[in-house]
């Protein structure tokens, strides 16, 4: 199974990006309560440029329209992925996540 992303630390290696491998654009407002449930956050801002989930314990997931994420206060790129793999059955639905043979 290939994963539909790429994950890297970002320049200033204060968090975690994330780019979908496919082009996607994405109605960042119409599922936000549904990101921020399954990831236990709570939206901070909500619009069609930009999604930002914050977690009690300080984490945060900046999501954009292309599908990148920034992904703050993942103490390792393995935290990371895994809440990146929760949200992209959501984000890119489009992509075959491993489904085939």
């Amino acid at each position: 199974m290939t994963d539909p992303f790429i994950i890297k630390l970002c320049s200033g290696k204060v968090a975690f990006e994330v780019k979908s491998k496919n082009k996607v654009k994405l109605d960042l407002t119409s599922f936000s309560e549904e990101l921020a449930t399954l990831m236990n956050m709570k939206v901070r801002v909500s619009l069609p440029v930009i999604l930002i989930l914050e977690g009690d314990d300080g984490r945060s997931i900046t999501i954009y329209p292309s599908g990148r994420l920034l992904l703050r206060k993942f103490p390792t790129e393995e935290s990371a992925k895994l809440a990146t793999l929760l949200l992209s059955p959501k984000l890119y639905s489009s992509v075959s996540n491993g489904t085939s043979g």
